[in-house]
Parts: C-alpha cells; sequence; structure tokens
C-alpha cells in the first residue's frame, strides 16, 4: 500500500477487526447467559466473512480501487446483516412484554460489529474520494491569447 493515505488504511482495517471481534462476542444476553454471532448458525458468521473478504482484498490489492470497493462492498453487508438483526432483536424484546424487556438485552458484540461495520464502509468511501482527488490530473494551465497592438493612427 503506498504511503498516501496510510491513516484510512488503518481505519480501514481496524474497523474490519473489531467487526469480527464484536461478531464473536454477545449479540444478546438472556438471564445472565450470552449468545455469541457465532454460535450456531447465527448471522455473526456473515459478519465475519464479510469484513474477512472485504479487508483481505483492500490489503491485497495494496489499496487500489477494486480493493477499496470491495471493502465499501463488505462494510455495507455488515452493516445490512447486524443493522437487521438488532431491528428484529429489538422488536421481539419490545413485544415480548415487561419480563422479556426486563430479562432481555442485546449484546456489545452486536453494537461494536454495526459500528465497526459502519465504520468499514465510511474508511472505504473516505479512501476512493482520497483515490479520485490524487488520480486526477491537474488542468493544464489557461493560455492568454498574446496582446493586440493598438492600431497606429493614420498619417496626416
Amino acid at each position: 500500500m503506498e504511503r498516501r493515505g496510510q491513516g484510512v488504511q488503518r481505519w480501514l482495517l481496524g474497523s474490519a477487526a473489531l467487526a469480527v471481534i464484536g461478531a464473536f462476542g454477545p449479540w444478546a444476553k438472556v438471564l445472565g447467559q450470552s449468545v455469541g454471532g457465532t454460535d450456531g448458525s447465527n448471522d455473526g458468521w456473515l459478519v465475519v466473512a464479510a469484513a474477512l473478504v472485504g479487508s483481505l482484498l483492500f490489503y491485497a490489492t495494496r489499496g487500489q480501487r477494486a480493493g477499496a470497493v470491495w471493502a465499501l462492498l463488505g462494510g455495507i453487508a455488515g452493516t445490512a446483516v447486524t443493522l437487521y438483526d438488532r431491528s428484529n432483536m429489538q422488536n421481539a424484546i419490545n413485544h415480548g412484554g415487561a419480563l422479556t424487556q426486563a430479562l432481555v438485552q442485546i449484546g456489545w458484540g452486536l453494537n461494536l460489529s454495526l459500528v465497526a461495520s459502519i465504520s468499514m464502509a465510511l474508511a472505504a468511501v473516505v479512501y476512493l474520494m482520497q483515490q479520485r482527488t490524487t488520480e486526477q490530473p491537474l488542468p493544464p494551465p489557461a493560455s492568454t491569447p498574446p496582446p493586440v497592438a493598438a492600431p497606429t493612427p493614420p498619417p496626416d
């Protein structure tokens, strides 16, 4: 990866790492027991795949445009999965009554995966915007026509 935009590259790869950590963390807590995003066939595996594929392709392409697009798609996919799961879980808690609301909580892993996936997508967008401004050549300098000589008065 080139030196320019190195901070954004770290941001993107760090966000992907946090999305994976969140996927393995608790997505729900019920009676003190937590259920992780990757327990069984839960959707945490989709977040892991999206974050890993997006970040590894970004890293493997040395930060080229195609890799950044893959990272953007990975961030969007992770965001979609976690947002869907969080929304469904919150709806179930809200409609479950007072007892459910007292016993069930959304876990930090789901929230971390959601925020990290959004961050990964934003980092990819920023990286693509930086690439766009550095790849565009400067416009040629404006040329001015040569000055026109003032007409000489006719001889008397």
